[in-house]
């Protein structure tokens, strides 16, 4: 069984969904961090079903700059990343 045919088309969506609106919520040069944080769990949610996003939404959570705001260019690239990732 490859990759492939485990995916979930369904959290695919989700993901892609979120990551737009978190897009879409993004205005200014900063962030709040706790913004991000939420934005963060709330993805890490729905990709329960895919380990590879889990872990690397997990290492954003780990290494999230700021004490507290997120430049918006970190934030937008993350977000980049993570959508690139449930894709692959």
């Amino acid at each position: 069984m490859t990759l492939e045919t485990v995916r979930n088309p369904a959290a695919l969506i989700e993901i892609t969904e979120l990551v737009d609106r978190l897009l879409d919520a993004i205005d200014g040069e900063l962030t709040s961090r706790s913004r991000v944080v939420d934005g963060l769990l709330d993805l890490r949610l729905a990709a329960a079903g895919l380990p590879e996003v889990v872990a690397q939404v997990d290492d954003c959570l780990a290494t999230l700059p700021g004490n507290t705001t997120v430049t918006n260019m970190w934030w937008m690239e993350t977000l980049a990343d993570l959508r690139s990732a449930a894709s692959n």
